[in-house]
C-alpha cells in the first residue's frame, strides 16, 4: 500500500507546491496502479472514501489526473510526473500576479497609515478603574524590550491604587518590559520597592517638588494622571511628535534627578 512508500519519500516539495496530503497519496497511487477506478485507488492509498472523489476533482483540475469511461465507470489516470513543472509554473505565475497587486496596494496601506499617525486623538479616564484599564494598555503596546518612562510619580497614586500595580508589574517584569521611574521625593516607600524589581530604574526628584500630577511615556502614548482626593482622572495621548517631545523632556529630569 502507498502509505508504506510514503514512509520513505519526502512529500514536503509536493505540499509546498499546492498538494494536500490525500492528494499526494491518491496521485501515488495511482503512479503505482497505472488506472484505477475508485474502489482500488481507496484501497491502495488507505482514504476514507468520503475523500477520494473531491480529492481526484481536484487533482484533476491541477492536470495531475485523467479519467476515461468503461461501462459506465471512471477510470483513472495519473499524469507524467512532468506535470508538476506545470503545476509549479501556475503557482509562481499565480505569486507573481499576487505580488505586482501588493506593489499596487501598499503605497494604498501607506496611504492609511499616514492619515493614521498624522492624526492627534486622545481618551479620558476615570477612577481606579480607569487606571488599571490604562495600565493594561500599557502591557498590551509596549513589546518585550520596550521602555516605559514616568515623571513625577507621586506618593498618592501608589497609596490608592498600590496592590493592582504590585501585581501589574510582575506582569510587566514577565514580558521583558523596562520602567523607568522619576518618584517624587516624598514616595520613597514606593520607589525602594520598585527598584529592586528587575527590568526597572528609579530616581528621585528633589526634596520639595512634589505634585498629584504625573506622566508616563510608552510608545507613541503619552498619559498625564491627576489624582484629587480618592478620585483619579487620565487623559491619554496618541501622537508620536507630542511623545517624542515629553522622551526630551524625561532625558532632562532623569539627567538632575537623584539615586
Amino acid at each position: 500500500m502507498i502509505p508504506a512508500i510514503l514512509n520513505f519519500m519526502d512529500t514536503t516539495t509536493l505540499e509546498e507546491i499546492g498538494l494536500t496530503k490525500t492528494e499526494i497519496k491518491i496521485y501515488l497511487s495511482l503512479l503505482k496502479l497505472g488506472q484505477s477506478t475508485t474502489t482500488g485507488i481507496i484501497r491502495e492509498a488507505g482514504i476514507h472514501a468520503s475523500k477520494v472523489y473531491l480529492c481526484l476533482d481536484r487533482l484533476i483540475e491541477k492536470g495531475l489526473v485523467s479519467y476515461v469511461i468503461k461501462s459506465n465507470k471512471k477510470h483513472f489516470t495519473a499524469s507524467t510526473p512532468e506535470s508538476l513543472r506545470n503545476l509549479l509554473k501556475e503557482k509562481e505565475e499565480k505569486i507573481a500576479k499576487q505580488g505586482e497587486r501588493i506593489e499596487r496596494l501598499i503605497p494604498e496601506l501607506d496611504a492609511i497609515k499616514r492619515i493614521r499617525e498624522d492624526s492627534i486623538y486622545s481618551e479620558t479616564y476615570e477612577g481606579s478603574r480607569g487606571a488599571k484599564s490604562v495600565y493594561e494598555k500599557i502591557l498590551r503596546t509596549l513589546n518585550p524590550g520596550q521602555t516605559q518612562y514616568i515623571i513625577g510619580a507621586p506618593k498618592v497614586g501608589n497609596e490608592l491604587l498600590e496592590g493592582f500595580l504590585l501585581e501589574w508589574h510582575k506582569r510587566r517584569i514577565k514580558k521583558g518590559i523596562r520602567c523607568k521611574y522619576i518618584y517624587d521625593h516624598n514616595a520613597r516607600r514606593y520607589g525602594s520597592v520598585r527598584a529592586k524589581m528587575p527590568f526597572t530604574q528609579v530616581k528621585y526628584l528633589p526634596k520639595g517638588i512634589m505634585s498629584p500630577v504625573w506622566i508616563e511615556i510608552f510608545g507613541p502614548h503619552v498619559l498625564i494622571g491627576h489624582i484629587r482626593g480618592r478620585n483619579a482622572i487620565l487623559f491619554l495621548i496618541f501622537d508620536a511628535e507630542i511623545a517624542k517631545s515629553y522622551m526630551d523632556y524625561f532625558r532632562m529630569i532623569w539627567k538632575t534627578s537623584r539615586v
